[in-house]
């Protein structure tokens, strides 16, 4: 190009010194232009801890920005570039070496030195998280001195609540803390199964009991009972009915639970009596035709005056009477005796076995050959009792009466 140039200069000076002056200052405007562009200063704000410094400068390195700013760092501290971008307004955060507290899963505690975030202190000590090996402290945060991260076992459960099914991974201790974690809120009759102090673990199912009550009103219906009675007035064998038993109604409250919508359980919680029962009476005749005649006409040995409660019959048999033994009845003769229940022998109280007729029952009874012995009273025992041979043992007023009782089969009509 000199030669060019120079070649040029033969023909024309005047045209080569302007194309001359006209290239440098072109040069000049360039160089300036160049110049102003990279000696163009920005804005950064230097975290450091609490103390924060701004400065402005035109360099682009993060760490000479730093030393620029008169601020010291080791080699085991960190720059924070994730809001920093050269040229522009921005931001270094310093992340000091520090003395960090590291609880593992088995709750074992370490100091460790680190800088940087939580996710590098992770990395850096060889920790790995999975789902069941969880971060205690956000994976983003900055680590500080004195900071305490730690890991958390989390545990695979199933919970069922609302309709829905849902399996989660979680590091609550409990199934309380389980449920208050994943936002659900028990009311006040609400069930869980398990119960809320039950702790965690892997595969448990958790189940929450919507539960409701409610409770309602309705009439129904009393069924009538049945009851025999016994009469001496109608022939042995025969019975009828002699009152018709009537249906009564009565007033219920009810209580039902409801869990997840399905009624589980009712419970009564009142009662009201509408109309009572009427029960339906039976009539059971007792009368045998071989006694009638000959009970009419004979005069009870007993001594002893029946009650007004009870009252004999036309045909010499009692009208109000529990049920009837069959059986062989003895007879015995003690003149001034006492009994085993401590009265004084006298004919109406009579020896039984008291295994089969108990002490004081009340009895009206007659022989089958129509000879009656009357109102008595289980009052004496004795050695017939074992034999087994007699029902009853009755007392006498002589040696020559128990003689001409002898044994004979007995109807015993048991009163009370």
């Amino acid at each position: 190009m000199i030669t060019n140039f120079k070649g040029h200069a033969k023909t024309s000076n005047g045209y080569i010194i302007r194309s001359v002056a006209l290239v440098m200052a072109l040069i000049i405007v360039w160089a300036g232009t160049a110049f102003a562009a990279t000696t163009e200063s920005y804005t950064v704000d230097i975290y450091d801890g609490s103390e924060v410094t701004r400065v402005e400068t035109s360099k682009t390195d993060a760490k000479t920005i730093v030393a620029e700013a008169e601020i010291s760092i080791t080699e085991n501290d960190k720059l924070i570039l994730d809001d920093f971008i050269a040229g522009t307004q921005s931001k270094i955060i310093i992340c000091r070496e520090s003395n960090i507290k590291f609880t593992d899963e088995n709750g074992n505690t370490t100091t460790l030195r680190f800088a940087g975030r939580v996710s590098e202190f992770y990395e850096q000590y060889g920790v790995v998280l999975s789902d069941s090996l969880v971060s205690g402290v956000d994976l983003n945060t900055i680590c500080y001195d004195g900071m305490e991260i730690f890991v958390l076992t989390a545990y695979g459960v199933t919970v069922n609540a609302d309709g829905e099914t849902a399996n989660v991974q979680s590091t609550a201790k409990s199934v309380g803390g389980l449920l208050e974690e994943l936002g659900i809120t028990l009311g006040p009759d609400d069930e869980v199964e398990p119960g809320v102090d039950t702790a965690l673990s892997n595969g448990l199912t958790v189940n929450v009991l919507r539960v409701e009550y409610t409770t309602y009103e309705k009439e129904v219906t009393v069924p009538f009972t049945k009851k025999t009675q016994y009469s001496s007035s109608m022939q042995k064998g025969s019975s009828k009915i002699t009152q018709n038993g009537v249906n009564g109604t009565k007033s219920v409250v009810y209580k039902d639970k409801v869990v997840n919508g399905v009624v589980q359980n009712t419970t009564v919680e009142s009662e009201e009596e509408i109309l009572a029962p009427v029960p339906q009476i039976t009539t059971v005749g007792t009368r045998t035709s071989g006694n009638s005649k000959v009970i009419r006409n004979s005069a009870p040995i007993s001594e002893l005056t029946m009650p007004s409660k009870y009252s004999i019959g036309a045909n010499g048999v009692p009208t109000n009477y529990k049920y009837t033994i069959k059986g062989k009845a003895a007879a015995y003769c003690i003149p001034g005796g006492i009994t085993s229940t401590g009265k004084r022998v006298k004919p109406g109280y009579i020896a039984v076995n008291p295994k089969q007729i108990p002490y004081g029952t009340e009895m009206y009874i007659v022989s089958d050959d129509g000879v009656v012995y009357g109102y008595a009273i289980a009052a004496d025992t004795g050695g017939f009792a074992k034999q087994g041979k007699f029902v009853v043992d009755l007392y006498m007023n002589s040696t020559a009466q128990c003689y001409s009782w002898g044994a004979r089969n007995v109807t015993i009509y048991v009163l009370g």
